[in-house]
């Protein structure tokens, strides 16, 4: 009875702190809609409270296509998905060749880590 108990509880019941992440790798043809969709997000992130390290980066990729990648965590999932219907928006308005959006509830930054887990994906142009 007692175990089932504790199955039953959500993480943040049972001690573990959630955080709510999104990661995108994006390809794009220019630099200019590569830059202008940086600017975007990073104007987006600068208005909301994030948790632990942003990790963005912009380049080139083995093929000569440009592309942005970005992970980061917060510590509301409203944010989580906020930012991943942004990002989806963008990616359907913007000429993104390929590119995929992700969404994950982590735990793994946590003293008893676990997988992060993906809730949501959207990807454009194949895999």
């Amino acid at each position: 009875m007692i175990i089932r108990q504790a199955l039953s509880l959500t993480p943040s019941e049972r001690g573990v702190v959630m955080r709510y992440c999104v990661m995108h790798n994006l390809r794009f043809e220019t630099p200019a809609k590569r830059d202008k969709l940086g600017e975007d997000v990073k104007a987006w992130i600068g208005k909301k409270r994030v948790w632990g390290e942003t990790r963005i980066a912009s380049g080139q990729d083995e093929e000569g296509y440009q592309i942005h990648s970005l992970e980061i965590r917060f510590e509301r999932k409203v944010n989580m998905d906020d930012l991943f219907a942004f990002i989806k928006d963008k990616m359907e308005k913007v000429p993104v060749l390929k590119g995929i959006v992700t969404k994950h509830n982590c735990t793994h930054d946590e003293g008893t880590p676990q997988p992060c887990q993906i809730i949501e994906e959207y990807s454009k142009g194949g895999s």
